[in-house]
């Protein structure tokens, strides 16, 4: 994945490292785990049936950083998807809390680096806690069902782009109609949406 934003531009590198079970609050969690490598170096645990992220580690010079997350957050892209379909999606971060108000608001065929993919078309509106103080801003998201997931996004500020991100390249390392290859490839990709959020956050703040 590509990001794009505020004269900055980012590669994100996605790799499936497996499965590990977690236990927090005495629940066992069974998960995969995925890395991913770009100005920062994170690891993500999923929950492997909703993907539900459970853990993070976040790899820094000094001290790395650990975030369990007792009551886990679930993957903003809620399915089935189909046009009309609408729903809204909370996501704390640190001190802060945003919700998502999300509606699929149609169908287009979209061109990446990676190829061209027939997708629905997501707009998801940002509603900060301090509504009055904050621009109006939202991101459209083109998934697509041949990836399994998103392939392009593109974040606006007061109906202007502000930043964007493409899918550069992918592709399948085992049986397409492996239950588990599935759940993995669309792990890899959804770990990309919560740094998504968080790279927006930032650049909104600066």
């Amino acid at each position: 994945m590509k990001t794009v934003g505020s004269g900055k531009e980012e590669i994100l590198w996605s790799r499936v490292l497996g499965r590990e079970n977690l236990t927090i609050d005495n629940i066992t969690y069974s998960c995969i785990v995925v890395k991913i490598s770009g100005i920062v170096e994170e690891i993500y645990y999923y929950e492997e049936e909703s993907f539900a992220v459970v853990k993070k580690v976040i790899y820094k010079d000094v001290k790395n950083e650990e975030i369990i997350y007792a009551s886990p957050q679930h993957s903003f892209i809620q399915y089935p998807i189909f046009v009309g379909k609408k729903w809204n999606v909370t996501v704390d971060y640190k001190n802060n809390s945003i919700i998502l108000s999300i509606e699929c608001i149609g169908v287009k065929k979209v061109a990446t680096k990676a190829g061209s993919f027939n997708c629905y078309v997501i707009k998801a509106d940002y509603v900060f806690n301090e509504t009055n103080s904050n621009p109006y801003l939202y991101q459209i998201i083109y998934l697509s069902e041949r990836v399994g997931n998103i392939v392009k996004t593109e974040m606006y500020q007061n109906d202007t782009l502000v930043g964007y991100t493409e899918l550069t390249e992918f592709h399948y390392s085992g049986y397409i109609e492996s239950r588990n290859h599935i759940i993995l490839v669309a792990a890899t990709i959804g770990a990309f949406i919560l740094i998504l959020i968080v790279f927006v956050i930032y650049i909104f703040k600066k």
